[in-house]
């Protein structure tokens, strides 16, 4: 089809179009076989009788191993390309998810696979921001980061919803949440691989640096140029808005993952598959945070000219009240509880896109995005082993309170300490 558009600008639609709805959808899919564990959670729990602790253990696991894949995926996606990169992580864990259905309540078993479920599912994101990057100019970056920072939301949404459907309204056994979801991973990653370019200029297209000084397509096939790990890596770690981005998404994820982990099993009436419905109220967080991707980075291009900090800060602090309140309602009150948990979402996943998706973007530019990504959502799954496990273990100890007053804390404090990169902005370089 691309062969028949004559000119470098219905070509570069035309595949920046192609590129944008692929990598939506596989980093959709990347989620189905890491947030199924949420749902099916308690119907392991009650089988094989694991405390909340001890489960909580082999979720750290993912996030740990998730944490050091990104620092070290990261780097490697500037290197090797997201083409490999993405496709081959999303095989490897659709395999581990269908071996994870016959891990059969072998707890060293179970967390085994599912920390190198962590390592390989790190390989996603980060080559996922350095596509875009590569692909859109600086000017489109804040539109396009906002609606990349929906396939996750989506995924979420999706494999909540695929996960329950199976084991609830189905009636099958828990462990086809994760063959099911095994099998559309590895479907997906084929397709990625067969529909990707990592850059315009591998499809002879002009570079966006080219495109921004108004050269034309030439037709010439080149490679995504490396520039070294010298400069990707310092780059970043010397970039103070990308520093304040890292500690900002290890306070946010503390909250988001805590919520993502362990609100299924607050809701739960009791921890068997009877009485489960409270689980689809659960889907109100994700879709607040579609709102939230797509608004806040329309506020932040629109109305604050590319500062991205005021928004992420502000928005931190409402959230902390916010999860006060919610605290309060009755655990079964859909009245109030969907419409709160909304405004959770919007508030959680707002900022959150901003802090792994537009930043990396801007201050990484296209040649170290991903490495960037990886820095930043390396420190941000820090804080998510930690909630994964500290959560599990305080809802044990000490009951719900304690987990909420956890997670009020840490999005007060991300918000005060980024109120000091306020006035961040990108600054213009050799490249985008």
């Amino acid at each position: 089809m691309s062969e028949q558009l004559t000119t470098t600008s219905e070509r570069m639609r035309y595949w920046r179009t192609r590129i944008f709805i692929t990598v939506w959808v596989t980093y959709l899919t990347y989620y189905l076989g890491r947030v199924n564990i949420g749902i099916a959670k308690p119907f392991i729990m009650d089988e094989f009788g694991i405390d909340p602790a001890t489960f909580g253990v082999i979720g750290t696991a993912l996030f740990i191993m998730y944490a050091i894949g990104q620092f070290v995926n990261g780097a490697l996606g500037d290197k090797f390309g997201p083409q490999r990169f993405v496709a081959l992580g999303l095989i490897v864990s659709s395999f581990i998810n269908i071996l994870f259905g016959f891990s059969n309540g072998l707890i060293w078993l179970m967390f085994f696979l599912w920390g190198l479920n962590g390592y390989f599912q790190s390989m996603g994101w980060a080559p996922s921001v350095k596509t875009v990057a590569n692909w859109y100019p600086p000017n489109e970056r804040g539109k396009w980061s906002g609606r990349l920072g929906t396939s996750y939301q989506v995924g979420g949404a999706v494999s909540w919803i695929l996960a329950t459907f199976i084991i609830v309204t189905l009636g099958l056994d828990w462990r086809f949440s994760f063959w099911v979801a095994g099998i559309i991973m590895l479907i997906s990653g084929v397709h990625f691989y067969i529909r990707v370019r990592n850059a315009p200029e591998e499809v002879g297209l002009p570079t966006i640096e080219e495109e921004q000084e108004g050269k034309e397509s030439t037709g010439e096939i080149r490679a995504d140029h490396f520039l070294g790990f010298d400069y990707t890596i310092k780059s970043i770690i010397t970039n103070r808005t990308v520093l304040f981005a890292s500690f900002g998404l290890f306070c946010l994820n503390i909250v988001r993952y805590g919520i993502t982990e362990w609100l299924p099993y607050l809701l739960a009436t009791e921890v068997t598959t009877e009485d489960f419905f409270p689980l689809w109220k659960t889907l109100a967080f994700p879709i607040g945070g579609i709102v939230g991707a797509i608004a806040c980075t329309y506020i932040s291009d629109r109305y604050l000219k590319r500062r991205r900090m005021p928004i992420i800060s502000t928005l931190f602090i409402i959230l902390a009240l916010s999860i006060l309140l919610y605290s309060f309602l009755p655990p079964l009150d859909w009245l109030l509880g969907a419409p709160m948990l909304i405004i959770i979402g919007f508030l959680t996943f707002g900022p959150h896109v901003l802090l792994v998706s537009t930043i990396p973007m801007e201050f990484g530019t296209r040649k170290a995005a991903s490495t960037a990504t990886g820095f930043i959502d390396g420190w941000g799954y820090v804080g998510s082993a930690i909630t994964t496990f500290g959560s599990g273990f305080l809802l044990g100890a000490e009951g719900p309170v304690s987990t909420f007053l956890f997670w009020i804390f840490m999005a007060l404090l991300g918000g005060i300490v980024l109120l000091f990169n306020w006035k961040s902005v990108p600054q213009k370089s050799k490249y985008y």
